[in-house]
């Protein structure tokens, strides 16, 4: 079986400044690290490979530096590794993520499964997974908190207001990974050494050949602004509850709540 999963760099959420005036998002004195749903993605790629043979294989669309979450992946068990880097690629949205992304995986693949973190903390969108699905024509399985494996497919159980619905898709297949579906592994010492000795294939638009349409990015962001200020509470002074309770139904009736 030919696993993929995918991979994002982000920055820690911590080190990011914002500016009042402008109202724009400051990453350049942040620190990078790996998106924490994706290794719980890396997780369930692995068991998957375990359980139904094969290896797995990680890709990350990024400048030079994601390259180190490739290396933390291949210390987890990663087997081979993909980059895709170019100025092109700057600034796409999700729909041009995805597109970047089939691109390459028709180039690398095909896949029988392909996972990833549910969403990112950066965009927190959720939407790759999806888009990506879609264009390859997979089936489409988001937001998995618990993933059951059988000889065709896999199911989750995924959040659904208070409870949770069951999903099931044939490969291949396309999965978005929440950080309740399981415990990641640790790094061995084994996998540190694998990690150091990592190939990383570099892909450039080059190699994947989208024209400037397939990289447009047709949504735009408009400007970010605050969330509005909590309003502070009224508080009842008094021993008298009662009196209290008299007070409030005034205030309430006050505010035609009633």
């Amino acid at each position: 079986m030919k696993i993929l999963v995918l991979l994002k760099e982000v920055p820690v959420v911590s080190d990011i400044k914002i500016d009042r005036v402008n109202l724009t998002i400051d990453r350049s004195g942040a620190g990078k690290m790996m998106n924490p749903a994706d290794r719980h993605a890396i997780e369930a790629a692995l068991v998957l490979a375990g359980e139904k043979g094969g290896e797995v294989t990680a890709m990350t669309m990024g400048p030079e530096s994601s390259e180190s979450i490739l290396r933390e992946a291949a210390g987890l068990g990663v087997k081979a590794a993909y980059r895709l880097t170019d100025n092109a690629f700057a600034g796409a949205d999700t729909l041009a993520t995805a597109r970047v992304l089939k691109a390459a995986i028709d180039a690398t693949g095909p896949y029988d499964a392909i996972f990833c973190g549910a969403s990112t903390i950066d965009g927190v969108t959720g939407q790759v997974p999806a888009k990506l699905g879609t264009a390859l024509g997979y089936g489409i399985l988001t937001g998995a908190c618990r993933i059951e494996i059988s000889d065709t497919g896999l199911t989750i159980d995924r959040k659904a207001g208070n409870g949770y619905e069951k999903l099931t898709a044939a490969f291949p297949l396309v999965c978005s990974v929440t950080e309740e579906a399981n415990s990641p592994r640790n790094v061995t010492l084994k996998g540190r050494t694998a990690a150091k000795k990592l190939e990383v294939a570099v892909m450039d638009n080059e190699k994947l050949q989208l024209t400037a349409e397939d990289l447009k990015s047709p949504s735009k962001v408009l400007g970010l602004f605050p969330p509005p200020a909590i309003e502070k509470g009224q508080m009842i002074p008094g021993e008298d509850p009662e009196a209290a309770v008299s007070e409030l139904a005034d205030i309430l009736q006050g505010h035609a709540c009633l």
